[in-house]
């Protein structure tokens, strides 16, 4: 049984601009007092296809914790797109927001970022050169993908999630290729991405 479950986390859906700050209100019960802290990452895929370009946008403790139900906001800066592969900043990207016990992750949750550009000139003309200002950034919050990793809480094998991870963050973006048409790249409307992942 898990002793900290994450029950609601909402974020905001709305189109921002890509350099604004991220905020993400996480609600969670814990079950029994915990003397240990639980650790939060939120990680940026900046490329599906090498993990060297993820960047880590937060990662912080709290704790010990007490029985109760909790919240809190998470306020990160956002990534920084210099570190992104220009031909991949703009398109279908995500994050990935994970709580550990003892090193050991027993909640993610994926959510799918689109980025685009705002004004028309710069979706029919491509500029040859990001113009970061004018790129916008909208979060699907609609499916989520969440995982829940069984673990031990009193004494754990620290290796016991970490193929699972890596799966997971795979299936995700195997998800996506799979609902994703081929004239997905073409499409101006965020609202109609968001339709390829209701489909």
């Amino acid at each position: 049984m898990s002793l900290v479950n994450i029950t609601n986390i909402v974020i905001d859906d709305k189109p921002q601009p890509f350099q604004s700050p991220i905020n993400i209100d996480i609600y969670f019960d814990v079950i029994v007092d915990i003397e240990d802290e639980i650790e939060w990452m939120l990680l940026f895929i900046g490329s599906p296809k090498d993990e060297t370009h993820d960047q880590i946008l937060d990662q912080f403790s709290m704790g010990p914790l007490q029985a109760g139900a909790k919240h809190f906001t998470l306020e990160c800066n956002p990534p920084d797109w210099q570190k992104i592969p220009q031909n991949e900043l703009l398109g279908i990207t995500a994050f990935i927001l994970t709580c550990s016990y003892k090193e050991n992750e027993f909640f993610r949750v994926g959510y799918y970022i689109y980025t685009t550009y705002t004004s028309s000139e710069n979706i029919e003309n491509d500029p040859p050169k990001i113009i970061i200002e004018d790129i916008s950034r909208q979060i699907f919050n609609n499916k989520p993908r969440i995982t829940r990793f069984e673990i031990d809480w009193k004494g754990i094998n620290q290796n016991q999630t970490k193929s699972e991870n890596m799966d997971n963050k795979q299936l995700m973006y195997q998800e996506q290729q799979e609902k994703q048409s081929a004239d997905v790249t073409e499409v101006e409307d965020p609202q109609l991405i968001q339709n390829v992942f209701d489909s």
